[in-house]
């Protein structure tokens, strides 16, 4: 299951669940068979996948009979228009989209045969037939409305349980080999490092800093740079959140990642590591710079602030726990399900 029906699907169904509400979540198909045929296979491969996938969305349309409201975690199937979606309209109307990035853009650093058949008119079209959207922020808030000032919605930043997300334990100064630094993300993601990578490079030369990644399917260098990959395992993902002593979230300033929800930033915000991040979109919103975090937007930036981080176990240590004050208060599953569940039932209000 993929972040972020893990994240905005499934961890709200599990609070429905127990509050007493039967909650049916349908993803596109299992991992295990993502997998077998779609994880760095051949085309053919991955065009089985698909068609298989497809075949399973149509037999998980006999679901929405007696639903009181559909909830949508973006498209029903990636390529192609909306037709399956047009067709739980007929079924159930009171239906709600959710969306946690600029979808209506096309995604950077990702290139793919099959990029040509995703539709990105998608939140255009879902803002015309349903009746509720959930957003991640306020840039996405601002395009669904462009399209349908009338529509309902409701900004919901892609949340955590805080449960799982420990402090990180701070080792003492004298018994801490280096510095590490921590990226995580999509391997297609990547590409996001490419503007800060002279400025690693440049650290690394004068401290003892080491950088690892997260990422599945993808092995990363970086030259003059002590570079250790993790292999992405959902299971472990707090770990990978809480390993570096400083996280890192750079973007370019582009329409795709305006619309960005500041997640991973989050994530180790709320293992309360702090952070260097791009200001762009709601990173503005997570850090405030110089408190919880820090933003940098040129090489010079990301410099001073990484090296003032890189030289002050103090200061990492107080803003790692400015950070998860942060990520408690505002992006924790406790704070932002009542208003989930206020826009569940107001779709479902709206039958009568």
């Amino acid at each position: 299951m993929i972040a972020s029906t893990r994240y905005r699907v499934a961890a709200f169904a599990e609070r429905m669940r127990a509050d007493g509400h039967e909650c049916m979540v349908c993803p596109l198909s299992s991992v295990a068979l993502w997998k077998r045929l779609y994880e760095g296979r051949p085309k053919w491969s991955k065009l089985l996948y698909m068609v298989i996938a497809l075949a399973g969305r149509i037999l998980q349309l006999r679901h929405v009979f007696g639903a009181d409201v559909v909830f949508f975690r973006g498209p029903m199937f990636e390529y192609g228009p909306p037709v399956l979606e047009r067709i739980v309209h007929a079924i159930c109307p009171r239906m709600v989209f959710d969306i946690d990035d600029a979808i209506w853009e096309p995604a950077a650093h990702v290139t793919s045969p099959f990029l040509r058949f995703v539709d990105l008119g998608w939140a255009r079209k879902m803002s015309g037939i349903c009746r509720h959207a959930i957003v991640g922020n306020r840039y996405l808030d601002e395009y669904v409305h462009s399209w349908n000032p009338d529509l309902s919605t409701t900004i919901i930043p892609t949340c955590l349980d805080m449960a799982r997300y420990e402090p990180k334990v701070w080792p003492d100064a004298e018994e801490q080999a280096s510095v590490v630094l921590g990226w995580a993300g999509l391997r297609d993601n990547l590409g996001y490092l490419e503007p800060i990578e002279p400025v690693l490079q440049r650290l690394a030369a004068k401290y003892r800093i080491g950088l690892v990644i997260a990422t599945r399917g993808r092995t990363y260098f970086l030259d003059g740079v002590e570079v250790v990959n993790r292999e992405y395992d959902p299971a472990y993902e707090a770990d990978y959140m809480r390993e570096p002593d400083i996280g890192l979230m750079p973007l370019k300033d582009t329409k795709r990642a305006k619309g960005k929800c500041a997640f991973k930033a989050i994530q180790y915000m709320a293992s309360g590591v702090p952070v260097v991040i791009s200001p762009i979109g709601m990173n503005t919103e997570v850090v405030t710079d110089g408190v919880n975090g820090f933003l940098a937007s040129t090489s010079d930036e990301w410099y001073e602030k990484l090296e003032a981080l890189i030289t002050s176990v103090e200061l990492r240590k107080r803003m790692g726990d400015a950070a998860r004050r942060t990520a408690v208060e505002f992006y924790s599953i406790d704070a932002s399900y009542p208003a989930f569940l206020h826009a569940m039932e107001s779709v479902v209000a709206s039958r009568r």
